[in-house]
């Protein structure tokens, strides 16, 4: 046997490299060893059918089908197969079974596609409009499942014409208008979105996924009052839908963060009622060593494994955890990871794909994995997987950096956070969550790879000061907005560059727009952009940056400081409100956060008159930032694993 799949291997790897009669050898040198080898009959059979011999490729592939029935990549070959013999309605019976086995396998998805599109084609040619409307909504169908799969794999262009086209060819085709309403949400495009959502809801009242993706349209112009109700109705229609789920639940609790007429014990009381029903079981044990001074085995659950903001202070933690402290254990929550997923990867730290486990599947998995302490990443953020940790998988938990809030769950023990974010008052903190406050601050930050430089000062070359944010337009409120705007009238030619997803919306636009006018500022004063992959370059063209409140940045205030811009700053009332000024003590600018409005505003209108300071703290932020204790990698993940262990060891104390 070993023998075999050393063969197949090497025809394999000459399969790929394009050398067909090598490859063919090594495939014929396998089934003289054994007939039956399926991978080296279906092998045969694609390079068969590449060459244009149909009937040969038949054969092979059916007999490699027959002896892998579920095998998806030879259904599909082998319907390709039948398909160029003339075989349509053979092709397409293999070509359903294939995407059947395989919901995401694109060329089942686009053979299927080709072949009704053509089928349309000939019975319209022939004036059979009954058999023509019936193909093209199964071909709306089809393209809407085509469109599906584009989106598991994030092309979400490719998606949306699918979504497109399959509501031309269908125009009642309720599924559809509600893909085409996520998938603009998606790109940014809300108010198209809330439009096709709404058709959706229309056309098919019962449809749950409709009202579910209408409350997220209805999120992402911070609508959020409008859009609980969606919520509740999709569950209504479908109590077992997950998604409207989470977006009542947690959704609905990470929301209120963003929300200024909330102040933080309201929102600590909001989580603690959802953790009412989420109580530990009583008389819990865990069979994990209780040495005090062994290595601590330590689980981090995150969806962001992968190219997204938080890997910036996730991967310091994977890059120099001390392997004599410390074994990292990592769960992931995503369908696949990319390019900044393997180098983490390489990090040689256990890996466990968890996206596919239902909560009791990986709680199970956790408690198998003995971790003793299971960090949360999470929280009730979008992929949380929050409900899975409520039986308490692991002796000692902890939220740290993705939920700046008490999660409300009553396993959790620990929140670690910093002197800034929770600064320490003589009253009771109302998180759930004990704090554990990590020395110097709460995280270290690792900088991009490639950035460009800072450029020149952006005011000394047009004449005029430029106040900017890069925050998520969700951070936008009348209250933050009421406080710029006092800024700008405070500086007449000063303006105010904005750039987030959702000001690729025309709507979205038009909201901001009005907004500011409420406080007396013109639209041409507002310079408002869609987000980019180039935003570090945005920075180039901005003085100041301007944090937003009671929500304020992280990674935002990060890639500003790296471009050499300096941040401003409110201290809010709730620990979100607040990582900025973390940020900025630690880098070294105490003197940009400001204790009231008032302070805020006058602080960065100080700047704006010093352009001698303001062109040196450009062309020295960025090695300042890389000497303080932000970029210390080292240093910082040493504090933390000593706060690991005084929480191990106070753990054994009391269990």
């Amino acid at each position: 046997m070993s023998n075999v799949r050393h063969l197949l291997d090497q025809a394999a790897e000459r399969h790929r490299a394009g050398d067909l009669p090598a490859a063919q050898r090594l495939y014929r040198s396998v089934l003289a060893g054994d007939p039956d080898q399926a991978p080296a009959l279906a092998a045969l059979g694609t390079i068969a059918g590449h060459r244009g011999d149909a009937a040969q490729a038949q054969q092979l592939l059916a007999r490699a089908c027959m002896l892998e029935p579920n095998n998806a990549a030879f259904q599909h070959n082998y319907g390709e197969a039948l398909r160029q013999l003339g075989q349509w309605p053979q092709a397409e019976a293999a070509l359903r079974r294939a995407v059947e086995l395989d919901r995401g396998l694109l060329p089942a998805w686009e053979s299927l596609v080709a072949m009704l599109r053509a089928a349309h084609g000939q019975a319209q040619a022939a004036n059979d409009s009954t058999r023509a409307d019936a193909l093209a909504r199964e071909l709306a169908s089809l393209v809407n499942n085509l469109g599906n799969a584009l989106l598991e794999r994030a092309r979400s262009a490719e998606a949306l014409q699918c979504y497109r086209q399959s509501i031309t060819l269908r125009p009642d085709y309720a599924m559809a208008w509600c893909n085409l309403g996520n998938v603009l949400r998606q790109v940014g495009q809300v108010s198209e979105a809330e439009a096709a959502c709404r058709r959706a809801t229309t056309l098919d009242a019962g449809l749950a996924a409709a009202w579910n993706n209408l409350g997220n349209t209805l999120i992402e112009q911070a609508r959020f009052d409008e859009a609980e109700p969606c919520y509740q109705r999709a569950l209504r229609l479908q109590p077992d839908f997950p998604q409207a789920e989470h977006n009542r639940g947690s959704g609905s609790l990470f929301n209120r963060l963003y929300v200024p007429t909330h102040d933080y014990a309201q929102i600590a009381a909001l989580h603690r009622d959802w953790g009412v029903m989420r109580s530990v079981p009583q008389g819990r044990r865990w069979g994990n060593s209780r040495q005090p001074d062994r290595v601590l085995r330590v689980g981090y659950f995150s969806p962001d494994f992968r190219e997204h903001a938080m890997r910036h202070f996730i991967e310091p933690l994977l890059a120099c955890h001390d392997a004599t402290k410390v074994e990292v254990v990592c769960y992931a929550q995503g369908p696949t990871g990319d390019a900044f997923t393997r180098r983490m990867i390489a990090y040689g730290h256990r890996w466990n794909w968890v996206h596919g486990l239902d909560d009791q599947a990986l709680a199970a998995q956790i408690e198998r994995d003995a971790i003793d302490i299971l960090v949360d990443c999470a929280g009730h953020t979008q992929g949380t997987r929050i409900v899975a940790m409520q039986g308490k998988p692991a002796p000692l938990m902890m939220s740290w950096l993705g939920y700046l809030c008490t999660t409300g769950l009553p396993a959790m023990d620990y929140r670690l956070t910093d002197e800034w974010v929770d600064p320490p008052t003589e009253g009771a903190a109302p998180d759930t969550e004990a704090l554990l406050r990590i020395a110097g601050g709460m995280l270290a930050w690792r900088a991009h790879e490639t950035s460009p430089d800072s450029g020149p000062l952006p005011c000394l070359e047009v004449g005029r000061i430029t106040f900017g944010s890069l925050n998520n337009i969700h951070k936008l409120n009348p209250v933050i907005v009421s406080h710029w705007a006092q800024l700008l009238l405070a500086l007449p030619t000063a303006r105010l560059l904005l750039q987030s997803k959702l000001l690729a919306d025309a709507g979205a636009v038009g909201r901001v727009r009005g907004l500011f006018e409420a406080f007396g500022i013109s639209p041409s004063r507002l310079e408002l952009r869609p987000a980019s992959k180039d935003f570090l370059n945005t920075y180039r063209e901005i003085d100041i940056a301007l944090d937003t409140q009671p929500y304020g940045g992280g990674a935002t205030t990060c890639d500003a400081l790296w471009m050499g811009v300096p941040v401003v700053t409110l201290v809010g009332d709730r620990p979100a409100g607040r990582l900025s000024s973390s940020l900025l003590h630690q880098v070294g600018y105490p003197q940009w956060v400001a204790a009231s409005p008032s302070e805020y505003i006058q602080i960065a209108a100080s700047l704006a008159q010093q352009t001698g300071l303001l062109a040196q703290t450009r062309r020295d932020l960025r090695l300042r930032m890389q000497a303080s204790s932000l970029c210390d990698e080292a240093g910082f993940v040493r504090r933390l694993e000593e706060v690991y262990r005084v929480a191990w060891q106070r753990w054994l104390q009391i269990a």
